[in-house]
């Protein structure tokens, strides 16, 4: 079996056990690496180092480093609670202000999983109280979080333009930052007229809590209720 081969099998055997284990993949991988490197590939220790991307590494550390002060200082609970009172006018912009809060996030280093965390469940709070698809207001926050995560700063768009500018290859990090914007929101475009987001065009407005983000509903906003402010 050829080395290439055998890298690939070890991948999947690491995918996996990071998948279904409590292991931290990039630890795995890094010992599957030294594996694979002395016992097929038949390199030594300085030759293994060789192709570690050290560069790359300092950038996705800086990222998530970055991002993990945004959450201790308070920041994404700050852009968590502005997003939120965006919806005191119409409910149909609410999946939207999911969508954007979500892309925001991915965009400036959340990884994508960390960041549909952060907003799935206030949008589907949201999406119980006015009556909105828990599907529609699903895809939105998901579709948001891709919407963002090839931005020159996130965790995916380092990985890409890191492997684009080591191996010379031709790429634009803006362009792959649009790419996947575009794609993501023609598509949630799509499922929001799908799933029902065109009915809400027609229900009220919902006024915030600036403080707390809670909301109380009132007229339409709450659902048929004859005096809609």
């Amino acid at each position: 079996m050829s080395p290439e081969l055998v890298s690939i099998l070890v991948l999947v055997v690491v995918f996996v056990i990071a998948t279904t284990r409590s292991v931290n993949m990039g630890a795995l991988a890094f010992a599957a690496a030294f594996g694979v490197g002395t016992l097929v590939a038949d390199l030594d220790a300085d030759g293994i180092f060789a192709g570690f991307p050290g560069d790359l590494f300092v950038v996705l550390v800086g990222v998530t480093y970055l991002f993990a002060i945004a959450r201790a200082n308070g920041t994404t609970d700050w852009l968590v609670h502005a997003a939120v009172r965006l919806v005191r006018g119409r409910i149909a912009l609410i999946p939207w202000v999911m969508f954007a809060l979500t892309g925001v996030l991915t965009a400036i280093g959340a990884v994508s999983p960390a960041a549909v965390a952060i907003v799935a469940p206030i949008a589907l709070s949201f999406a119980t109280r006015y009556a909105i698809s828990p599907l529609l207001m699903g895809t939105m926050v998901v579709h948001g979080a891709q919407a963002g995560g090839f931005s020159p700063i996130s965790i995916y768009g380092s990985i890409v333009n890191g492997i684009v500018e080591r191996e010379d290859l031709p790429g634009s990090e803006v362009g792959l930052f649009l790419a996947s914007l575009i794609a993501n929101l023609l598509i949630a475009s799509v499922l929001f007229a799908v799933l029902g987001g065109r009915k809400l065009w027609a229900r009220g407005s919902v006024p915030v809590d600036g403080a707390t983000g809670a909301t109380e509903a009132t007229g339409a906003g709450a659902g048929g209720g004859p005096g809609g402010g």
